[in-house]
């Protein structure tokens, strides 16, 4: 019997593997350039909703920080007029953390000890869960359990004995509506509410004596006139009236009320007729036309800023420190504010689903990922077809099936990669282009470079994937293609 050496199969590098792919790639040029603008537009419309979505959240983020700065004076002005709701007393106790300065307000306005505010804040946590409860249901359940009470008034209807229940019967007769603790609980919360109630009635006290206090030192003004000194001896007497005001919030509030009092100021110089007349001059246009917007897009340049400035100061009184720099800052400061306005509203709702892009965009995403397989695989497929002979040849020529199916793989990648940073630099540019639209400077301030680095990683590294996953049944059939069946195909 004849002895048969077999020697060990050559196996090639992975470079002149990838030379080879390369060089397939290459010849089939047209065929390759289809695939790469399938990924691309896929990879595009990913970048896109990515890179949306990665600044709206950004944005989001600060849009709500600042807008919550801007609002302070509001918040101020509406706690130094009357006391709070019970119901705002409850959430403040709930939120209220240990030791914090709000939790030393609650404790000096209702005089009781930080240990007792910690409890009352317990009850009070408990008391907003029910809240959220009796709000969620709907209206005809709702007057059944509770009848018109309200608030604080649905736990003062349950201390009556026959109230609590009916309340517990009717509860036990709808079986659609799962409460939010056991009917034990729930009592013991009842029980422990007049405790609660107590407290928020010694806060609101508190308060209700605390404003008293300042209004008597606010000499004839209103209270934002008067918040205009939160950094002086106003800000003092609110700190002794029990209110706690920090330095650094005073500082903000201050600067908060003199913009608003400069800006009252300018809109109401409109009203001025010499002012009128001298604008409508300027501008070459009726009296009655000129308006506000008007008025502060002359405000937006230096040089008509100064120009305004020496108008008021012939015709009207201007207050303390409005130069021409300071009419131009808040002229800046109010289309920064109506931009954060837009930017609220834009993002409203923003994140959810895959990566925080939305509900509704993850499934678009998702069948445009689909949609691209499928165009892949489909051209994959044809390439194959069509290189019957050649996969043969090779095959012949002692090509193993792992080789063959190694070559298919490394050409889908290259098609991947170069779709993919193609892609991901359209879907870029269009989604910073229409975001800029958007946002305009603000977007620029926030940039996020960082982020939006890895999501154009995400993006290159999901066309390779999408490439390498479609062309895995090609490559196998490939593979497992026969060379004398693929030498008689013509």
């Amino acid at each position: 019997m004849k002895h048969i050496d077999v020697q060990p199969q050559p196996v090639l590098s992975f470079g002149r593997t990838f030379a080879i792919a390369l060089r397939g790639v290459q010849y089939r040029l047209f065929r390759a350039l289809v695939t790469v603008a399938v990924i691309a537009v896929a990879m595009a419309f990913l970048m896109n909703i990515l890179s949306e979505s990665l600044f709206k959240r950004v944005v989001a983020v600060a849009v709500r920080d600042e807008i919550r700065v801007s609002r302070q004076a509001d918040h101020w002005i509406a706690r130094l007029s009357v006391p709070q709701t019970a119901e705002e007393v409850i959430d403040d106790l709930a939120a209220a953390e240990p030791g914090t300065p709000a939790s030393r307000e609650l404790a000096r306005f209702s005089g009781r000890d930080p240990a007792a505010i910690e409890q009352a804040g317990k009850q009070a946590a408990q008391a907003r869960e029910y809240f959220r409860f009796f709000d969620d249901i709907n209206y005809g359940r709702r007057r059944v359990l509770i009848g018109n009470a309200a608030g604080i008034g649905i736990f003062e209807r349950l201390q009556d004995p026959e109230a609590q229940a009916r309340f517990f019967e009717s509860l036990g007769q709808m079986r659609a509506v799962r409460f939010i603790a056991t009917p034990d609980g729930f009592r013991a919360f009842l029980a422990s509410w007049p405790a609660l109630r107590e407290v928020v009635a010694a806060v609101r006290e508190g308060q209700r004596q605390g404003i008293g206090q300042l209004h008597a030192k606010l000499d004839g003004r209103t209270v934002m006139a008067a918040l205009a000194d939160a950094e002086g001896a106003f800000g003092e007497a609110v700190r002794q009236a029990g209110f706690v005001l920090e330095p650094e919030e005073a500082t903000s509030l201050a600067k908060q009320i003199r913009l608003s009092e400069h800006r009252h100021f300018i809109e109401d110089s409109l009203n001025v007729p010499e002012v009128r007349k001298a604008v409508a001059a300027r501008k070459d246009v009726l009296p009655g036309d000129v308006s506000l917007d008007m008025i502060w897009g002359l405000l937006g340049h230096p040089d008509t800023a100064a120009w305004y400035r020496d108008l008021l100061a012939q015709h009207t009184s201007p207050p303390p420190g409005l130069d021409g720099d300071r009419l131009h800052e808040v002229a800046r400061a109010r289309g920064r504010s109506k931009l954060m306005v837009r930017a609220e509203l834009i993002t409203m709702g923003t994140g959810g689903g895959f990566m925080n892009i939305g509900p509704r965009m993850t499934w678009l995403a998702f069948v445009s990922m689909l949609v691209c397989t499928v165009g892949i695989a489909n051209a994959m497929l044809m390439s194959v077809t069509e290189r019957f002979r050649e996969i043969a040849t090779l095959k012949c020529l002692g090509a193993l099936d792992g080789f063959i199916m190694t070559v298919f793989l490394i050409e889908a990648a290259i098609l991947g990669l170069v779709g993919g940073v193609a892609g991901t630099l359209i879907g870029l540019v269009l989604g910073l282009g229409r975001m800029l639209a958007v946002f305009q400077s603000l977007l620029l301030e926030l940039f996020p470079g960082g982020l939006l680095l890895q999501a154009a990683g995400i993006s290159m590294v999901t066309g390779i994937a999408l490439a390498a996953v479609a062309a895995a049944y090609p490559s196998l059939r490939a593979a497992r293609l026969a060379p004398m069946e693929a030498m008689r195909i013509e």
